[in-house]
């Protein structure tokens, strides 16, 4: 049987993770039509993708000529039928709620052609729960993306994903420049993401707790794995609000009172900050603190004083 390719995506949800995976198609001449129930959201992210693309360009990690080459292949569908009619791969990406999600795939299923592929790029929510709304488990799969330079995707199946649709999405994501990881029985929260929950459960942890600072958690996390940014500022990326619905959906499954998001976080919430998407989370955007040039040395500095001795 011939596999399945992939030449059209229909994005529904043009929040943070609509964007990066919009970015990631149409950098390598995937088509991506995209839709959000919010009009002003749709235009924000084809402001947002080609920033993505411009920052790439100006430090050499995409060639010069990509946004030119890329922008034809990206449009913003006025309804969400117009969306998934005649693509090949639909990719959902609205909030992480089971019932919402499974109202917007009965609905995508309605319009969408037989042969596409449904995917839901959920974090924590087991595709089995949200399967048989769309009509067609078989085609229906999980992905977890990412940041925009991440080149991994966690990919994972429920228990009537047929294995042809895992090929094509498997194949998609080579075609994409991307390193599928697959995680061959479902799970709550894949594989990989689960070792990232089970860090930034404890980061919450700690700072619930008053035992460390989100700067210094990012600082030694930092120091010790030679990365360019913390849990914090991760979460930041991903938005608190998003954080706060996935551990819900943890503390729903399991009932631990260990798994519910903490007060703090709520209370961050309710004030506005969500991240990188609102200008204050954790840090201040558009200028977070880690990424001042020299933001380890300097607060070492401010740490001892002029004899070198620890204050």
């Amino acid at each position: 049987m011939r596999m399945q390719e992939i030449k059209t995506v229909g994005i529904v949800g043009a929040g943070t993770m609509g964007r990066r995976i919009g970015f990631g198609c149409i950098i390598r001449g995937v088509k991506v039509k995209i839709f959000d129930i919010k009009p002003e959201a749709a235009q924000e992210a084809v402001l947002a993708i080609q920033d993505l693309i411009e920052e790439r360009e100006a430090d050499g990690r995409l060639r010069r000529g990509t946004l030119a080459a890329a922008l034809p292949f990206l449009s913003i569908s006025p309804t969400l039928k117009d969306c998934v009619s005649g693509v090949d791969m639909v990719i959902e990406n609205v909030p992480e709620k089971v019932e919402l999600k499974r109202r917007v795939f009965s609905e995508i299923s309605g319009y969408a052609g037989d042969a596409t592929l449904l995917g839901t790029n959920t974090s924590s929510i087991p595709g089995s729960q949200i399967a048989d709304a769309t009509g067609r488990p078989e085609k229906f799969f999980n992905f977890n993306w990412g940041k925009p330079d991440d080149v991994r995707v966690e990919v994972m199946g429920n228990p009537r994903t047929s294995p042809e649709t895992i090929a094509a999405v498997m194949a998609f994501l080579k075609k994409l420049g991307i390193i599928p990881i697959h995680v061959k029985r479902e799970i709550m929260g894949y594989g990989c993401n689960r070792i990232w929950r089970a860090v930034k459960k404890e980061v919450l942890f700690l700072i619930e707790g008053g035992y460390l600072s989100p700067e210094d958690i990012d600082r030694g996390w930092m120091l010790e794995w030679e990365t360019d940014i913390g849990p914090c500022g991760s979460m930041d990326y991903i938005g608190l609000d998003v954080v706060r619905d996935i551990e819900m959906n943890y503390f729903k499954a399991s009932g631990n009172p260990s798994d519910r998001p903490p007060r703090f976080l709520e209370e961050m919430i309710a004030q506005g900050k969500l991240g990188m998407k609102t200008g204050e989370g954790f840090y201040r955007y558009p200028h977070p603190a880690y990424k001042r040039p020299g933001w380890l040395k300097d607060e070492l500095e401010t740490r001892l004083d002029t004899k070198g001795r620890t204050q």
